[in-house]
């Protein structure tokens, strides 16, 4: 019993990663109908950008928070204006020539990593928390782990309020309905489309500084985040925060009661799995709805 409970605390924290992932999808599709196959990458350039700013530079964690938002951010607003803008200004996003771009912008990234960092060693990357936590009868729950679900509420209460309390918000939404529409009400669709990957970048960032001293050093993490955060969505609902939270919390339970119980080196069929029953009998995912609203 007390394994079982472990690997679901340990699940809840590698799913909360998958979920951060999601999100960042979530963001830019709400706002552009894009989805965007670099956002796995823009975690793993967090990631390397902690390497650089805490073992290389040795700055510290504050400074190197800063770093990391700021270098995320403008690589997402640089794949905003390069690669997706032009796309949604001439066809809009039913074009579908986003896909290419982003996934080319995704290697894109990937290729620049490696140069840079393809030949060092992948090494841990310091946190402010210890390896310790907390013993509740056998069930530990370490202090790393508590500092990636707390980042993982902060991102959803900011997203909640901001949707729901702010006009840009809204504004975002209905520029993904209608483009059109939304610049006739005086919306910049282009501003929106900014907006999206900038807050895509934000959540990026968090997740990638959150998480670095558990992947440690690893430029080749980009693509498993960029699939799990897809799997998650396919579970919970493309288009829905909640949908990308419930998606990828059952999405790391189930991976690791399959390496408990089954076998480790297989443990991605445990989400294929998982997504083939979740899509059997709701197809949309399990918090995506068809739903009439004024935009």
């Amino acid at each position: 019993m007390t394994l079982f409970l472990n690997a679901i605390v340990s699940g809840i924290a590698i799913g909360v990663i998958y979920a951060i992932v999601g999100i960042g999808y979530t963001v830019i599709f709400n706002a552009t109908r894009v989805f965007n196959l670099a956002q796995g990458d823009l975690v793993m350039v967090a990631i390397m950008m902690s390497f650089v700013a805490l073992d290389v530079l040795k700055i510290n964690q504050v400074l190197a928070a800063l770093l990391v938002l700021t270098v995320v951010v403008a690589v997402a607003v640089v794949e905003e204006r390069t690669v997706v803008r032009p796309f949604l200004r001439k066809q809009g996003a039913a074009s579908f020539g986003w896909f290419i771009a982003t996934l080319g912008f995704s290697l894109l990234v990937e290729a620049i990593v490696y140069a840079a960092f393809g030949n060092h060693a992948i090494v841990a990357i310091p946190s402010p928390f210890s390896l310790g936590g907390i013993d509740l009868g056998g069930v530990l729950i370490g202090y790393r782990q508590l500092f990636i679900v707390g980042a993982f509420l902060v991102v959803i209460v900011a997203l909640e309020v901001f949707y729901q309390r702010t006009w840009i918000g809204q504004a975002m939404r209905g520029t993904a309905e209608d483009r059109v529409a939304a610049s006739l009400l005086g919306i910049s669709p282009s501003g929106m489309s900014r907006m999206a990957f900038v807050l895509a970048g934000v959540v990026a960032a968090i997740a990638g500084f959150a998480i670095a001293p558990l992947t440690f050093s690893n430029p080749a993490v980009g693509l498993n985040f960029t699939l799990k955060g897809f799997l998650s969505l396919a579970i919970g609902g493309f288009g829905s925060i909640r949908g990308a939270v419930a998606g990828g919390v059952l999405l790391g339970m189930s991976e690791q009661l399959w390496s408990l119980y089954l076998d480790s080196d297989f443990e991605v069929l445990a989400g294929v799995i998982l997504v083939l029953a979740v899509i059997s009998f709701r197809p949309s995912g399990l918090f995506n709805r068809v739903a009439v609203r004024n935009v």
